[in-house]
């Protein structure tokens, strides 16, 4: 088999994997016990398979050093191949709840971020689109006036990091974070769900943006993958012995 083919053969298995995620549904049980969501196994699903393609991105034997540090081999490679335009943005709700827990309220990056919230209403228990509400690390930067601030609240409420503790919740705890309402499951792009009569914004990463990020994935991987006419099977370790 050439390189090409076995990109091609590789690819197409991936995708096939994709399609039957999508298919994924809970049988009716004779009591109604609310255990279990078919859209957190499927996000379970696609979350192991975007590990998976981040692992043979930065495999070992080219990144000895990333391969054993999983939150930023995966960050990386949402980064650089999901292709997901709210990554790098800075959750403003997120944001406003640490700096007060922080004791860093009253400041200008505070006063900034609270003054941006007020232009929303949960009033109407409506929904806000993240990249709508939130701003970039480099729109925020001019309000930091301490290190504190820049290190310890904006890189860390910051998409990537989120999506990372969010995968970390749903693949190690079996929970899945957050108490807004997916109404648009198909939606492939976050945002936050509001309560008549809760001033909180929450955050919904739709089960339909789990889908579109493997998608887009995929199609980078497959790119880099021809760019530099490495065979993915080469990567994949041999497990012909279990």
């Amino acid at each position: 088999m050439t390189t090409s083919e076995s990109i091609e053969e590789f690819c197409s298995y991936i995708e096939d994997q994709v399609l039957a995620i999508g298919r994924v549904t809970l049988a009716p049980l004779p009591e109604n016990t609310g255990i279990g969501s078919e859209f957190g196994y499927r996000k379970v699903l696609y979350l192991t398979a975007l590990d998976t393609l981040a692992g043979l991105r930065f495999h070992r034997n080219a990144y000895p050093q990333l391969a054993r540090r999983n939150r930023e081999r995966f960050t990386r490679f949402i980064k650089e191949h999901a292709s997901w335009n709210v990554c790098e943005y800075v959750s403003l709700p997120f944001l406003k709840e640490q700096l007060e827990d922080m004791k860093l309220a009253d400041r200008p990056l505070h006063r900034h971020v609270s003054a941006k919230l007020a232009e929303f209403s949960t009033e109407d228990g409506g929904t806000v689109y993240v990249s709508s509400m939130d701003e970039s690390v480099s729109e925020l930067l001019s309000h930091v006036t301490t290190e504190k601030e820049e290190e310890e609240a904006l890189y860390e409420n910051q998409h990537l990091s989120l999506l990372y503790r969010y995968r970390n919740s749903l693949v190690h705890e079996s929970n899945q974070p957050g108490n807004g309402m997916e109404v648009f499951a198909d939606n492939g792009e976050p945002y936050y769900h509001g309560y008549i009569g809760d001033t909180k914004w929450y955050l919904v990463y739709p089960v339909g943006m789990f889908q579109s990020l493997l998608e887009r994935s995929i199609s980078s991987f497959r790119t880099y993958l021809v760019d530099n006419s490495v065979d993915p099977y080469s990567l994949v370790e041999d497990k012909s012995r279990w």
